[in-house]
């Protein structure tokens, strides 16, 4: 590779925040690689590639003594403050800026209902970075050398509390359909993903909701049909047990789990409408993920708007099996 090559793959990573969680087939000659990160990798990953939009702020950024005062006046704040941003330096603190707040979003949900003292920490460590991207007047440090530091610490900190979460799913994968995904393959027994030997198929309530609607509603005969197919095996599927709880449909291969509830988009990610279908499907997936820290969770979808939207939450996809040919 090139010194040019180079620098367009790391210009690539940074402007790709979500860089790499989308799940492909490699290109021909390209070795796979596990692409199946636990929700803490990935959310590592991105703090690391925040850590490097800091860096490059950090290059235009300064801290200047504002305050001689040498009289009798007793100042009780800090003489220290930020040296106004160049034109040049605000492109890089506005993108910093919306990717921070993306990240944070998605962090905050992750920890929702934590004890007071993590969720303290998380707080400490969210207002020492905002200073370093925001730069609004008077800072307690006296170098930003000193200051940027701190904040990347805390950025780091701040993802190594996700230790603290409890999974009960034990690494397991857990791959999270779309309605358009089972329509597209409603063979459950017969999905397969390469480098997965065994998995869970998380079956949401919005999807249950919108297959029971179609197996009626629906204009198009084939759709109404594979929605009743659908609706079927689940059924069928319960007679081996719980589905709140997980039962088997390919014994070691994969098991279905039938989540119960759905969350409230309100408590999600800011920018989801509760009257969308695509984002009520999103805000399940994130509390999946808020359930199952140290475990890969995919969305499976063919849908490109979905897939638009888990990218900008920096939540992984992937397409569904293709269904055998007849």
């Amino acid at each position: 590779m090139t010194a040019s090559d180079e620098e367009i793959q790391v210009k690539h990573e940074v402007d790709d925040p979500c860089n790499g969680l989308a799940l492909r087939k490699p290109r021909d000659g390209e070795r796979r690689s596990n692409p199946m990160k636990t929700v803490y990798e990935n959310v590592r990953e991105w703090s690391e590639r925040i850590a490097g939009l800091l860096a490059e702020l950090q290059k235009q950024s300064s801290i200047h003594r504002w305050n001689y005062n040498t009289g009798g006046v007793i100042w009780l704040g800090s003489d220290y403050s930020w040296t106004k941003l160049g034109d040049e330096a605000r492109p890089i603190q506005s993108r910093v800026l919306e990717e921070y707040r993306r990240f944070s979003a998605l962090v905050n949900v992750l920890f929702k209902g934590q004890p007071k003292d993590t969720l303290a920490s998380l707080k400490e460590s969210d207002v020492k970075v905002l200073e370093v991207i925001q730069q609004d007047g008077i800072t307690w440090s006296q170098q930003a050398d000193e200051a940027f530091s701190a904040a990347t610490e805390a950025l780091r900190s701040n993802v190594e509390l996700l230790k603290r979460l409890y999974d009960g799913a034990d690494g397991r994968v857990s791959f999270v359909p779309d309605t358009n995904a089972l329509l597209h393959n409603p063979s459950l027994e017969a999905w397969r993903f390469d480098d997965v030997p065994n998995f869970t198929i998380l079956l949401l309530p919005t999807v249950l909701a919108e297959l029971d609607a179609l197996k009626v509603n629906h204009r198009v005969e084939e759709v109404r049909k594979k929605s009743e197919r659908i609706i079927r095996q689940v059924k069928e599927y319960r007679r081996r047990g719980r589905l709140t709880e997980g039962v088997t449909i390919v014994r070691d291969v994969s098991e279905l789990v039938a989540i119960a509830t759905e969350p409230s988009v309100s408590d999600s990610l800011p920018w989801l409408d509760s009257s969308n279908n695509d984002d009520r499907l999103l805000a399940s997936v994130v509390e999946v993920m808020r359930q199952r820290p140290h475990s890969p969770v995919i969305l499976v979808t063919r849908d490109v708007n979905l897939q638009n939207k888990a990218e900008f939450a920096c939540v992984p996809f992937c397409e569904p099996p293709d269904p055998e040919a007849s």
